[in-house]
């Protein structure tokens, strides 16, 4: 019983292959071809030879009727003259018989035939002899100088046909059967050749796990099905890759920049409790204890954005906003630490411009850049946020005198937590996620934000929308 199972488990597991479907499939139809290819091949033969039988009928009757010798009412030629296979009869005109070619071999008496030759009309009608065997029957009246004077009969056996009918059969249910055969391991072969590829891509792209997404396929196949699937798939690993790497380096960051403000923290917690202390020192401690605990309250705020973006739970509600004036109340919210830090910032807006938006992140976008441009430029430098209209955007430019920004880190500052750059650091408070925040923002409203920088002469973020 186990056994049984075992084999029963296997035929079905067997079954469930693309490579046994597919040979099915194209067996079952080459079947159905092959069965109506034979039948319709059958009947035509079949029609073929029963109407040369006919025609053969018909042309002997004539010949025989051409050479009758009418006087003494009997065969002209003899009877050996007779194509093989063929007999013959006279009847006279009241339906008597009369001579037969070989009385050994009469021909099938058919009444109605002969009654309706001595009405003057020629049939052809298959009539069964006393031995069973089936006969083709031609009647027809035999007229001289516009009298009946008697009625021919030839008939001929339709054993030859029925002989080579049954050859036929007998081929075709031999062949059908062995055709399919060989079509069932031809299919089974060219399956395998086929599928072997994606067996192949299968068992590799299983030997893949989340610990190792660099391993490719290389599938170094042609440019066929096969082909763009392994390309697709390896494209596909890059994704993961990059996204994998991504997710690891942003936990990283994020424990890094958690844990130095928790350190922090903690020692200023135990330098407190170390001895007693005066309220002015312990209100200094608890203000640099709110210092730190605000930094670390932004930055899991600016976590937790990221999170809910990178999630698609970040929704953004959608309204039209006048982007200059969105320009001139973020102007005249970071002047006063503009003027605390000496640094100029001015704005220029031009033609009205009207977005749909959601006004509490984008005035978060231009509030982090104005931010980050007020934070690299020295006192005496300056800040011009710019309002533009090109084409169906428009366009925001924060454009600082600062630093500057190399050209090898530019690609990269719209990274979380990069810190390529020594000049940016976070000793002045930033987390290093404002950039990543301001680019969502811009790709969340349809549009997308680009840096153009010149190491020591400064720095332009321009943020392209489209207009509503």
């Amino acid at each position: 019983m186990s056994g049984l199972r075992h084999v029963l488990r296997y035929v079905w597991e067997t079954g469930r292959s693309i490579r046994v479907r597919l040979t099915l499939w194209y067996v079952v139809l080459l079947g159905l071809i092959l069965v109506a290819f034979s039948g319709f091949l059958y009947l035509s033969l079949y029609r073929s030879l029963h109407d040369e039988l006919d025609r053969s009928l018909v042309t002997e009757a004539q010949r025989q009727i051409a050479t009758l010798d009418f006087q003494n009412f009997r065969f002209g030629e003899g009877p050996d003259n007779l194509e093989l296979g063929i007999v013959a009869a006279l009847y006279d005109r009241s339906g008597q018989h009369v001579l037969a070619s070989d009385p050994r071999q009469p021909v099938p008496v058919v009444v109605d035939a002969l009654t309706r030759a001595a009405e003057g009309q020629q049939t052809l009608v298959t009539a069964q002899s006393p031995g069973g065997a089936e006969w083709r029957v031609l009647t027809t009246p035999v007229v001289a100088g516009g009298v009946l004077i008697g009625v021919l009969q030839v008939a001929r056996t339709d054993s030859e046909v029925v002989a080579t009918l049954q050859q036929l059969a007998l081929l075709m249910a031999l062949a059908v059967p062995l055709t399919l055969l060989l079509a069932s391991a031809g299919g089974l072969f060219l399956a395998g050749r086929a599928l072997g590829p994606i067996d192949r891509i299968t068992r590799a792209a299983a030997a893949i796990g989340a610990e190792d997404l660099s391993r490719r396929l290389n599938f170094a196949g042609s440019r066929d099905e096969v082909g763009r699937l392994a390309a697709t798939f390896d494209r596909m690993l890059d994704r993961l890759d990059r996204a994998f790497r991504r997710q690891r380096q942003f936990t990283a960051d994020a424990s890094h920049e958690l844990r130095t403000p928790l350190t922090i923290l903690s020692s200023q917690i135990d330098v407190a409790l170390e001895q007693r202390r005066t309220p002015e020192e312990y209100e200094q401690m608890l203000r640099s204890l709110r210092e730190d605990t605000g930094h670390m309250s932004q930055l899991v705020g600016e976590l937790l954005t990221l999170a809910r973006a990178d999630a698609g739970q970040q929704l953004l509600s959608h309204e039209q906003l006048d982007l200059g004036e969105l320009v001139r109340n973020v102007v005249a919210a970071m002047q006063p630490l503009a003027t605390q830090r000496g640094v100029v910032l001015a704005e220029n807006i031009g033609e009205p411009a009207v977005v749909n938006g959601d006004q509490t992140r984008l005035s978060q976008l231009l509030l982090n850049l104005v931010d980050n441009g007020l934070r690299y430029t020295p006192c005496g430098g300056s800040v011009n946020v710019s309002l533009a209209r090109r084409g169906g955007e428009a366009v925001l430019r924060v454009v600082d005198t600062g630093a500057g920004i190399a050209s090898e880190h530019l690609p990269h500052i719209f990274e979380r937590f990069y810190r390529a750059d020594p000049a940016r650091n976070r000793a002045d408070g930033g987390t290093g996620l404002g950039l990543a925040i301001s680019q969502w923002i811009a790709e969340a409203h349809g549009g997308h934000i680009t840096v153009e920088s010149v190491l020591g002469s400064g720095t332009t973020f321009a943020v392209h929308l489209p207009l509503a």
